[in-house]
């Protein structure tokens, strides 16, 4: 073990944040090294000792697809390259049956409702009204939408939603027909209509150097400690979808490497006052033993698939991601309102039977 990582790690175990030097220095690791095996395990401790070894199960609804204007390279939505060649929007009956779905188990933290960049705001507003009204009071409900402005937010939360997913993305501007300006404006006015914000480093591929990694993770942190990060933080790897400039698994991270990168945030986030959950996508096992314990069940459209509802292609069911967190060790889920439930064998065995 290198004596200059073993003192991050230490340090870390102390509640004390790594510099961007250190940081630097560990997304240069080797993801196999004895050194990144040990920021994950310190991370994966750091964790479960902060939350009480408790998981956050997560659920996105994607309700609209067409080719979406944004253009983003790593989308399966961008209007360059999609398969998706017809604007598609769920009926709002067919998204409460699938909100129903995901929640009758009273088990989902929060609930996402998913567009493109441009989107019909009454449809949305509609739809956030109705799914309020037909799901628990004790799941959150949150948006994963494109640009607005204060006054819409405004009338999301009175219609009941609670939190936003709203990223300035790596090669946000490039890599995108986004400004990353336009990002910042929506998230603080989403901040000032009193939503909740979460914020994630993604897409990350192979090719992302490790100072732009490590520029976002320093952004988090800042955005923690001005906002609050209460729902999550994260990290996402940008899976490589057919048809764009991506595709093909030499684009792509390995889980490794996106669960020591997830380490690496745990450490930057440690000294957070209200230190957030910790999320990860898309889910996988290391991960989870890495500081991670937050994960997303999907359905509908995903901008990482080119199946029309994702729960036949990547999207894994609710059932899935709770089996996944027992096998990785928590023993706890906690609910939106603050509540938990213990994983125990007889619970999951019931859960088994609904």
């Amino acid at each position: 073990m290198k004596r200059e990582i073993a003192e991050i790690i230490a340090r870390a175990q102390e509640g004390k944040a790594p510099t961007y030097e250190e940081v630097m220095e560990l997304l240069a690791l080797d993801e196999a090294s004895p050194e990144a095996t040990a920021v994950r395990g310190a991370a994966n401790d750091l964790v479960r000792a902060k939350t009480g070894n408790a998981a956050v199960l997560l659920g996105q609804i994607g309700v609209d697809v067409y080719p979406c204007e944004a253009d983003c390279q790593f989308c399966s939505f961008g209007k360059s390259h999609t398969c998706f060649t017809e604007h598609v929007t769920m009926p709002i009956d067919e998204v409460v049956k699938r909100a129903k779905d995901f929640t009758k188990g009273g088990d989902l933290y929060a609930l996402y409702l998913m567009t493109m960049h441009s989107f019909d705001k009454q449809y949305f507003l509609d739809c956030v009204r109705a799914v309020r009204a037909a799901i628990p009071a004790s799941t959150r409900l949150a948006s994963n939408i494109g640009d607005t402005d204060r006054e819409y937010f405004e009338q999301l939360k009175a219609a009941g939603l609670n939190a936003i997913y709203h990223v300035k993305r790596l090669g946000e501007g490039e890599l995108t027909k986004i400004s990353p300006d336009r990002r910042e404006a929506t998230i603080r006015a989403a901040h000032e209509a009193g939503l909740s914000i979460q914020d994630c480093c993604e897409p990350i591929g192979a090719e992302t150097p490790n100072e732009a990694i490590a520029t976002r993770l320093f952004e988090i942190q800042a955005r923690g400690r001005e906002m609050g990060l209460h729902d999550c933080a994260g990290v996402m790897k940008r899976n490589s979808v057919p048809g764009t400039r991506y595709e093909g698994l030499a684009n792509e991270i390995t889980d490794m490497r996106l669960a020591l990168i997830g380490a690496i945030e745990t450490f930057v986030m440690v000294d957070q006052d209200d230190f957030p959950w910790m999320a990860v996508h898309e889910p996988n096992t290391v991960s989870l033993m890495s500081g991670a314990n937050t994960i997303w069940a999907e359905t509908g459209f995903n901008p990482r698939d080119t199946a029309e509802d994702t729960s036949a292609g990547r999207g894994l069911d609710v059932p899935a991601v709770r089996q996944m967190f027992y096998q990785a060790g928590f023993r706890t889920l906690v609910r939106g309102d603050g509540s938990r439930v213990d994983l125990t064998p007889e619970y999951m065995e019931a859960k088994l039977s609904e």
